[in-house]
């Protein structure tokens, strides 16, 4: 202390000493143009002040001079050379190698907590785990040819003035005893607590249906040079007896062991506005054939999202109060189990005509089977068969056009929309829109038609299910006859059916026309136009519980169909006498015999029976068995639009 004390006196005389001197310096300078002149010193007084200064000065050189000689002399340690709270200044190399066994002994047991600048614990490191092996000589050697006074007096003088005012960490040197690599396992557990990717905000449905937000926080990365100064850290709190026992970590920006990688920006608005909207359940992928999940509806508002966000620390994940959840009915993995899993119908009619007719049939069912719909979506049969053109690849058939048969391209094309019309009865989908044809079809019963043309009408269905549908359509043979049927795939949620009522409210009858004609021989005759019996038609849809126990009955639609009368061209003779009309047959009474031919219109069987021969389907059955009266509720007339298929 006296040694320190005389110093801070030596130094103190040296820049007095400084300071007189300067006037002198000043003299020395160059005039300044019409700068008054300094005051003259007596000559005297600048005498004696020389003299002090040169025996001041002189007193300071020779102090030096004894201060270096004495350190170099010493063979001890500079002071305030630092480890931890030790302080080996004064100490003698041998005294330094006993100091570091006694600190070693003494740090077993001990932990080490490295933590970030704000407090943040990330690392905690037990000193027992260090290694055994310590060389305390040659680690004391080591600090004593870094801080020890072994130069020649002239350099020890200044070490140690320097040490006296800028204490040194002799944990900096320390590294002889200890490379990271003897200490690997303690080292890369550090790293690995300093490393960790930013936090990102997120907004996350929890799985008890509450909505959290996690605050950004910035990532690190530890330096090229962390490895070793994470070891020298270590090593210093060993050979120091446990001190310090916290260590703060700092960034490369401050000279620390660690990158700070940014977190994103967050703009709260665009967040929100990103995540609230209604459920959404998990669907197909119609182009890939996998199932996408669904999300949750999710509601709340901006003023809750920046309070709980302001609220948090970074880095750390809060509930988001007075927000709404409403989860998806189906999720991934339970449509992923029963992906169209059930036949919900399945509806056949018999194909007949001449081969550009039927092959009609089996070109427009090529082109719907396979379509699939989403919950919600619908399905119009146009688009997906229309032109009905010769380029797109349509035969000339048959047809309805202002009354008349007709030769077109395209004849026939309706039988597929009509059967699909019917399978969508009965697997008791929501028909969007639907119009029958001119006059009643042979192929499909009264009220389960469907007419399609360019320009319209349009048949369009949805899936009001929860799951994806798949339509399946195919055309074959069966007993030399021909055959189509629609098949709904889909997934039943219950043991539910449907039945159709069909209630006959008027039939029209048709009359046979005479026509003479110079064209036929007297009294031959032919058939220039066949007939149909006209007909006024509601139809009701009825659903059944498993039991047999009717759940509703809902009014379906109104279908009216035009009588066309017999047309008999005669060849002119002196007396022609007309036939007697052809009475209608009363549909009521008309039971197919054919088990695979369509129902007759009117008929009270019902015509989803009519399926490939030896199949059963549960869900067709007979409507005419419900007693439930008709329905006053009827839909606009029927839309003549000239056209039939």
């Amino acid at each position: 202390m006296d040694e320190m004390n005389g110093a801070f006196e030596e130094k103190k005389r040296r820049k007095g000493g400084k300071r007189l001197m300067q006037p002198e310096k000043a003299a020395k300078a160059p005039k300044a143009p019409h700068a008054e002149k300094p005051p003259r010193v007596p000559r005297e007084t600048s005498g004696k002040a020389g003299k002090v200064v040169g025996i001041v000065a002189g007193v300071l050189v020779v102090a030096y001079l004894g201060l270096g000689a004495w350190a170099s002399a010493s063979h001890k340690i500079y002071p305030n050379v630092m480890m931890g709270d030790t302080n080996y200044g004064g100490m003698t190399e041998q005294q330094v190698a006993e100091q570091l066994k006694a600190s070693v002994a003494q740090a077993k047991g001990t932990d080490v907590d490295f933590v970030l600048p704000d407090g943040t614990e990330i690392a905690h490191v037990s000193l027992d785990k260090m290694p055994e092996y310590v060389d305390f000589d040659g680690l004391a050697k080591h600090i004593y040819n870094v801080y020890g006074c072994n130069d020649s007096f002239l350099t020890a003088g200044a070490k140690y003035l320097r040490a006296l005012f800028k204490p040194q960490d002799a944990a900096q040197v320390v590294g002889a005893a200890y490379s990271p690599d003897l200490m690997e396992n303690l080292v890369d557990t550090v790293c690995d607590s300093i490393n960790c990717d930013p936090v990102e905000f997120a907004i996350n449905v929890t799985e008890d249906g509450k909505v959290s937000v996690t605050k950004p926080q910035d990532g690190r990365a530890t330096t090229d040079v962390a490895r070793d100064q994470i070891g020298v850290y270590l090593n210093g709190a060993y050979l120091s007896g446990g001190d310090p026992s916290e260590i703060v970590l700092q960034p490369a920006s401050e000279g620390g062991v660690y990158d700070v990688i940014p977190a994103q920006e967050v703009d709260l608005s665009a967040q929100r506005e990103a995540v609230i909207g209604q459920k959404v359940n998990a669907m197909y992928d119609k182009e890939t054939g996998a199932v996408t999940p669904g999300h949750a509806g999710v509601e709340f508002t901006l003023s809750d999202l920046e309070s709980a966000y302001n609220a948090a620390a970074a880095g750390e994940t809060v509930e988001l109060p007075n927000a709404t959840v409403e989860t998806p009915d189906v999720t991934a993995e339970q449509l992923q189990k029963v992906l169209f899993r059930d036949v919900l119908s399945t509806y056949t009619t018999k194909v007949g005509g001449a081969s550009g007719r039927r092959a009609n049939v089996k070109l427009t069912a090529s082109r719907i089977t396979g379509y699939i719909l989403n919950s919600g979506e619908t399905m119009k049969y146009g688009p997906l068969v229309t032109p009905f053109t010769a380029a797109n690849g349509y035969s000339t058939a048959p047809g309805y056009l202002q009354g008349k048969t007709v030769d077109m391209v395209g004849g026939g094309a309706c039988q597929a929309s009509s059967t699909l019309y019917a399978a969508a009865l009965y697997a008791n989908l929501e028909i969007v829109q639907r119009t029958n044809h001119g006059f009643a079809s042979d192929y499909i019963g009264l009220g389960l038609d469907a007419t399609v043309a360019q320009g319209g009408p349009e048949f369009e269905f949805r899936n009001s299910t929860m799951y994806p549908i798949k339509v399946i359509a195919e055309y074959y043979t069966s007993g030399g006859k021909d055959f189509l049927k629609v098949t709904l795939r889909g997934t039943k949620v219950d043991d539910s059916y449907v039945k159709i009522k069909t209630e006959v409210l008027e039939t029209i009858p048709f009359t046979e026309e005479i026509v003479e004609t110079d064209e036929l021989a007297p009294g031959e005759r032919k058939v220039e136009q066949t007939a149909y019996t006209g007909y006024k038609v509601k139809t009701y849809r009825n659903v059944y519980s498993g039991d047999g126990k009717l759940i509703s009955s809902t009014f379906e639609a109104s279908s009216n169909y035009k009588a066309r009368n017999r047309i008999v061209l005669v060849g002119k003779s002196t007396a022609v006498t007309p036939t007697d009309p052809i009475t209608p047959v009363d549909p009521g009474t008309t039971t197919p015999t054919d088990p695979t031919m369509p129902v007759d219109p009117g008929t009270t069987t019902d015509p989803g029976t009519t399926t490939d021969p030896g199949t059963t389907d549960p869900g067709v059955t007979d409507p005419g068995t419900t007693t439930e009266p008709p329905v006053e509720q009827e839909k606009p007339g029927w839309l003549d639009t000239g056209l039939d298929r």
